[in-house]
């Protein structure tokens, strides 16, 4: 199985960790991480994952609570997915986390 892992640069502030597990081409297992540097510390904001058997999203909020949402379909496409949509609203994601 072969496995990567690296990070994304947004901005000197904005990043995303992605790791992946693929095995014949395919996904088997992902992490795709948006992470903020805030108040000196870089803060997990939003993360799709497979780390339970199956594919989930967690979005955190600064105020602690954090919200899970149960994912379906092929892992292939909803790790590609997840990446677009943190690169294309990373901005809008950093404004929810702050409420």
């Amino acid at each position: 199985m072969k496995e990567k892992e690296y990070f994304k640069r947004l901005t000197e502030q904005d990043k995303i960790r992605i790791f992946f597990r693929k095995d014949r081409g395919k996904i088997k297992h992902f992490v795709v991480q948006y992470l903020s540097l805030r108040g000196g510390r870089w803060r997990s904001i939003v993360r799709v994952d497979t780390c339970h058997g199956y594919p989930h999203k967690h979005i955190f909020h600064a105020n602690g609570q954090q919200y899970v949402t149960k994912m379906r379909g092929d892992l292939n496409l909803i790790f590609t997915e997840s990446i677009e949509y943190i690169v294309d609203s990373y901005k809008k994601i950093k404004v929810n986390y702050l409420l």
